[in-house]
This record gives C-alpha cells, structure tokens and sequence, in this order.
C-alpha cells in the first residue's frame, strides 16, 4: 500500500477478540467473541462494559443511538445506551442476525429457523414460520419498516410482519452467506457460498448472477445512495454499478492494495461513496469513489493503515472509523 497513512485518535483494549462494531453519533460500540462489550465515548472513554452471557454472534445499534442488541448462540439482549440498563434478555437458538428499522422503534433478530420482531424494549411483536435453515442474513426492505429481506438456505424470503404473509421467495442455489438491500428496497443480493452473488430485482424477482469470486463472498454492502454495491473478493474489493436498470452487463469496478484477505468491510453512514475495509493481515484502507468512477476501472484506496493485527470489524461514522481486531484492539482513526 502506497496511500497516505492513517494515525489512530484513540485505542484500547477489549481483552479477546473484537468481531463486531458499531458507531454513533458520539459513541462506538465494540463486541468481543466471549461476550464483552464496550460502549466508548468519542473521547475513547469507556462508559460502559456490558456482557452478554454467550458467545457473541451479532450486535446492532439502533440509527438514533439509543438501543443495542447483540445475539450470541443461546440468547438475545437489549440495552438502553444511555444508562447500560439490560432491557430485555431472550432465549434464541441461534442469533447471528440483527437488523433495526430506521426509526429504532423495532428490530428484526434471528432466532434458529425463525424471524423474529421485537419492539425498542424487546418486547416480541411477530413471530415468523420455519424457514429452510437457520437464518443467515436478515435486512428490512425499505425505510419504512413493513417488510424484513431474510436469508437462509436456497434464497431469500421477503417477510410481511403486519399481515403475517410471505410476501416473496426470491430462490437461490445452495446456502446465502450475506444480505445487502439497497436503500429504497429495490434490490436484494445474496452472497453464496459457490462462489457468487446472486441478486434480485423487488418486486418480481428477475434475478442475476455475478461469478468469478476466489472464494465464499459473505461481506457485502450498499452506500447509502443506492448506486454502488461493494462485496469482498479475496484481497480485492469489487464496487456493482446498480444505477439504472442494474449490474447486468457491466463489469465490476475493482479495489485493489490489500496485502490480505478482506474481512471487513463497511460505507461511511454519512460520507457519501466512501467504503472502509480491513484485512486478514491487519491493515485497514479507505475508499472514496470520485466522479470519474465507473464499471471496468481499477481503483486504489485514498489512504491506509498497514498494520499486523487482523482485522475483526469496522464501522465509518462523522468522519472516523472505528477498528477492531483479533488480538482486542480496538481503535478509532480519521478518515
């Protein structure tokens, strides 16, 4: 990597390894793989540290900062962020799967083969059927909290709470490893475990398929104008162009200076066209999509922060970044 180089604001540690992270307006949250959890002020100060009680799968914090949730094998648990009071405490078969509504007022939680949805309190609203698997992947479709997008083994159903219908199965071979919805619903992709994205147009269903991946893609996000979808792709990140009528036909815009394998990756809430990614290696890059950005080109990160420590998780809020790693470092940098 050749960019210029990133200097950490603050850092400090969790004591086992940082899996998930979170940023708010004026707090980070970092999750650990044994269930510790830190809410960090903007100063690196630690406010709080909660525990799970389990093994840490998920963590979501609600858009306006007052809510989070993590999920572990056995359980699901709310806080309230402002004071660390334990709000809820729910027995889950398997919870790696998290999703908000964009007003906070709920969230959509995986519990084994079920969708679940509780309220800001966790207390439960809906409950869904079977579905195929376990749920991988969960994402409400649009902004106004109707309907969930849910993963599991051979596609993704779209799920109406409030009329308590399956909307929509929008099928897939084999298992989906990772969910990204665009932000007005209009797309759903599903990143596979052969090696592909599979993706469908809502509603209707007319899917596509992008291949040529080195490995399972299980890391994938859209930036918040809807346009540009990034995935991992080994030690390469691949930007889709959704404008228009979609991917099909286009190639993919490619990212390249990771000396690792990417296992992080996360757009910047409110940096437009900016994507943060961390690698296998420990270093952490930042991606910003200029003007002349498009479908077939080659691009190199803006700046980077080569390091040692495998990355864990990123997030990229007011901008900063907040980065965990596999040895519980945890650390917040300027994009």
């Amino acid at each position: 990597m050749s960019a210029p180089a990133t200097t950490p604001v603050w850092s400090l540690s969790l004591d086992e390894p940082v899996v998930e992270v979170a940023a708010g307006d004026d707090v980070a949250v970092a999750g650990g793989s044994e269930g510790t959890i830190a809410v960090v002020d903007a100063s690196g100060d630690v406010r709080f540290r909660l525990e799970l009680g389990d093994f840490l799968l998920s963590l979501a914090l609600s858009e306006d900062g007052t809510r989070l949730a993590a999920g572990g094998g056995q359980r699901v648990r709310i806080w309230d962020v402002g004071t660390g009071r334990l709000l809820a405490d729910h027995p889950a078969r398997w919870c790696s799967a998290l999703a908000w509504t964009a007003s906070g007022d709920g969230i959509a939680i995986g519990d084994g083969r079920h969708v679940r949805v509780l309220d800001r309190d966790g207390n439960a609203r809906w409950g869904s059927t079977a579905m195929r698997s376990t749920v991988a992947g969960l994402s409400w479709l649009r902004r106004d909290g109707r309907r969930i997008a849910a993963a599991a083994y051979r596609g993704v159903s779209i799920l109406e709470p409030a009329t308590d219908r399956v909307i929509e199965h929008l099928p897939a071979p084999g298992a989906i490893a990772g969910i990204a919805v665009s932000p007005h619903g209009r797309w759903v992709v599903g990143g596979s475990q052969d090696a592909t994205l599979h993706g469908w147009k809502v509603p209707g269903g007319d899917d596509f398929q992008m291949s040529g991946f080195p490995t399972t893609v299980s890391r994938l996000a859209f930036d918040s104008t809807g346009r540009w979808m990034a995935c991992d792709g080994g030690d390469t990140v691949a930007f889709w162009d959704f404008s228009g009528s979609g991917p099909t036909g286009r190639e993919a815009m490619l990212g390249q200076g990771h000396r690792g394998s990417i296992s992080a990756l996360a757009w910047s809430t409110d940096t437009q066209r900016t994507l943060v990614t961390g690698d296998a290696t420990g270093d952490v890059a930042v991606w910003h999509l200029g003007p002349d950005a498009g479908p077939g080109t080659r691009l190199r990160p803006s700046r980077t922060r080569t390091g040692d420590d495998p990355v864990g998780a990123v997030a990229a809020r007011h901008g900063h970044v907040i980065v965990g790693h596999r040895s519980g470092a945890l650390s917040r940098i300027a994009l």
